[in-house]
């Protein structure tokens, strides 16, 4: 079912499909080139993971508003698949959103300079465009975490949640792929978590830009993996609690890319 933003747009979904044929074939080759320069290397899945969607929140998995991004008949499905992989297990679920106090811009506001580039005032708690997707809804004691930035790290307690419950693997959700997934990937990469995004799980509002930034987060900065890849992984952890982290330099062998991203 196509979403019912684009549901009369079909010059904009045959362009979609054009578009990913193309890319297809460019990172076909793109892949092979990047391995032989070493690139693409796999950091692997450590033994301590957590899941975490990034702004599957009302504004962002609804229509009709100016956030609204594609594919949730997809996506949403993928993160209750993951959910229920992790909660099997014990492995912890965290959701990140993203909202604002003071929505003036004529005055000093939590927006920052940010405001003057995107509509960051349409994201009002009280409307609840910030509340996580009800079809997603965090379960008692699973954290929600507002952040103000497009990573989920700075400026929030989440790294210090990570480290201190010893997760070595974050399991990344969400949109979009061209801002707040990626900048959270990157920064997961550089806080020394081992980033593992769902394919499936992962969207955004324009034709290629999924397809572009997993391929370049797979190539530098994560592992893109099926969603049954992660779901497998999940399923065969012991529970949480009987878990130890993976250190950082435990060497991870090698293993192929999922088939679209691989030579």
């Amino acid at each position: 079912m196509v979403d019912k933003i684009y549901a009369s747009d079909e010059n904009y979904k045959d362009t979609e499909r054009q578009l990913e044929e193309m890319l297809d074939k460019v990172f076909g080759q793109g892949a092979a080139e990047m391995e032989r320069r070493g690139f693409k290397r796999r950091v692997g899945f450590g033994s301590r993971p957590a899941v975490i969607h990034i702004d599957m929140a009302n504004a962002w998995t609804q229509p009709d508003h100016a956030f609204t991004c594609r594919n949730m008949d997809t996506i949403i499905p993928a993160c209750q698949n993951l959910n229920s992989a992790a909660r099997a297990k014990g492995v912890p679920v965290i959701f990140i959103t993203t909202a604002y106090e003071v929505l003036d811009t004529s005055l000093p506001s939590d927006m920052g300079l940010w405001s003057q580039k995107i509509p960051l005032e349409t994201l009002d708690p009280s409307t609840g465009a910030a509340d996580i997707d009800e079809r997603i809804a965090p379960q008692p004691g699973e954290l929600v975490i507002t952040k103000k930035r497009a990573s989920a790290f700075p400026g929030t307690y989440l790294n210090q949640f990570l480290t201190a419950n010893r997760i070595d693997t974050l399991i990344v959700t969400g949109v979009t792929a061209s801002a707040c997934v990626r900048n959270t990937v990157e920064d997961a990469m550089a806080e020394g978590f081992r980033p593992i995004v769902v394919k499936e799980a992962v969207g955004d509002r324009v034709a290629g830009t999924v397809a572009w930034n997993l391929f370049d987060i797979d190539n530098k900065f994560g592992d893109v993996e099926n969603l049954s890849t992660v779901v497998d992984y999940l399923g065969h952890l012991p529970n949480f609690e009987d878990t130890v982290p993976t250190p950082t330099t435990q060497v991870v062998e090698h293993r192929p890319a999922d088939a679209e991203f691989a030579v």
